[in-house]
């Protein structure tokens, strides 16, 4: 398909096996082993070159969020001199630009409304498998799903947050879409991602779910843009929603969403609410290191600046859960500037092309835009409580961004500066 279809279906590939993890799933003795993600790469390479003349119009500089990305890499590039954990470091750095380069190409390959839908439903269905994998799986004596990860996302909070902005994009494919198999397979891909995040009992990743439904239904609602009926429809998926909340949540999962509230700031045991303890370290450790001190720094540091009477575990070389502190860090305070600087391009972007949509009155593509915002939000909140400052599934819900303002905006004013030389 890649070859004779478009050039966007390898990176659709390249998603699904991300999720897939071939070599890590009870299937895996029943394939070779290869790298399959490398092959997959080497394919999106491949297309790109093939129709190099086409791709190079989408230049990636125009993009802003690619110039965040890119002051990134280079930050991590300049820790390898000075980081705590040389090896883990120098690992990170070059796994990281190895992201830059491929979120670059696939920001190459997915130039149009349709390829730019192939890859949110592949994001969608290698979620669903994930969903579909904890149904298989189960939970352990602890109530939660382990083993079920990716490559970088191994542990089930991390998977959680991965999956966790494919419910309001199903969502959004289930309200849109006047097809009624469309709207069958967003259900289902909806059901498995919502039923897997209730299996892993995740805290973070339900609340990252109910920040981003809550974000897209207030927008549909209070929408100038009102289709007839939207309100109801709104209500009414509101109420199917929260019904299939119902079916899907059971004891288990509800007595751990309520530590959330029950749980308190205390250094004598460790619950959830002690990772203000780790944050407050967080922010001390970057004032002896302000330009950072790499991959997993705050690990190697945290012992000099927790509490000393702190129950940590069994070692006291922690996590600082958050990517918000892991930015800062590992990369300093410019890293920092830079991270709030890549977030806001991203949703000063997509503000740019929802009004430019409203004005042209594409209000489907206009939605697809919220629905992509919400999916954002949603991994926000998730690593808000979690070290994912280097997460794919972050650095894809940024390439969707850059995506759309080049579909919306970048190619619209080629086309309108080229009719103007026409007529000059």
């Amino acid at each position: 398909m890649a070859f004779f279809a478009n050039p966007a279906w390898a990176f659709m590939l390249y998603q699904v096996v991300y999720f897939m993890s071939p070599l890590e799933r009870w299937w895996s003795y029943m394939i070779p082993t290869l790298s399959y993600s490398f092959f997959t790469v080497v394919l999106m390479f491949t297309v790109f070159l093939k129709n190099y003349s086409e791709h190079q119009k989408n230049r990636l500089l125009k993009a802003p969020q690619f110039k965040w990305v890119y002051f990134i890499a280079i930050l991590y590039v300049f820790t390898l001199g000075y980081a705590s954990i040389p090896d883990i470091n120098k690992d990170a750095t070059v796994n990281f630009i190895k992201l830059a380069i491929i979120i670059s190409i696939a920001y190459k390959l997915v130039d149009t409304r349709e390829k730019l839908d192939g890859a949110l439903w592949a994001f969608m269905g290698g979620a669903a498998y994930i969903g579909f994998l904890t149904f298989q799986v189960g939970r352990g004596p602890d109530g939660r799903v382990e083993g079920i990860g990716t490559v970088d996302a191994a542990d089930s909070n991390g998977i959680a947050a991965a999956i966790a902005p494919g419910v309001v994009l199903c969502t959004y494919y289930f309200w849109n879409s006047k097809r009624k198999l469309v709207k069958f397979g967003a259900a289902l891909f909806g059901a498995f991602i919502a039923n897997g995040i209730v299996l892993i009992n995740s805290r973070g990743s339900f609340l990252a779910v109910l920040v981003s439904m809550a974000y897209f239904f207030m927008i549909l609602y209070f929408s100038k843009h009102q289709r007839k009926h939207q309100k109801a429809s709104v209500i009414g998926l509101t109420l199917f929603a929260l019904a299939g909340a119902v079916f899907v949540v059971d004891e288990t999962a509800v007595e751990r969403f309520k530590t959330m509230k029950q749980e308190e700031m205390t250094e004598e045991q460790e619950t959830g609410a002690t990772r203000v303890f780790f944050w407050l370290a967080a922010i001390e450790m970057a004032k002896d290191h302000p330009f950072g001190t790499g991959a997993r720094g705050f690990e190697a540091h945290a012992p000099d600046y927790l509490p000393l009477d702190m129950d940590t575990g069994p070692h006291r070389n922690r996590s600082v859960h958050s990517s918000w502190f892991e930015a800062l860090n590992e990369i300093g305070y410019l890293g920092f500037a830079c991270f709030i600087g890549l977030l806001y391009s991203c949703f000063y972007c997509t503000r740019q092309f929802k009004a430019h949509l409203s004005k042209s009155g594409q209000i489907d593509d206009y939605y697809k835009v919220v629905a992509i915002e919400a999916a954002f939000i949603a991994f926000i909140v998730a690593m808000t409580f979690l070290n994912r400052f280097r997460a794919e599934i972050l650095y894809w819900c940024v390439l969707f961004t850059a995506c759309a303002y080049n579909i919306y905006i970048l190619k619209l004013e080629s086309v309108e500066s080229a009719a103007k030389r026409k007529r000059g």
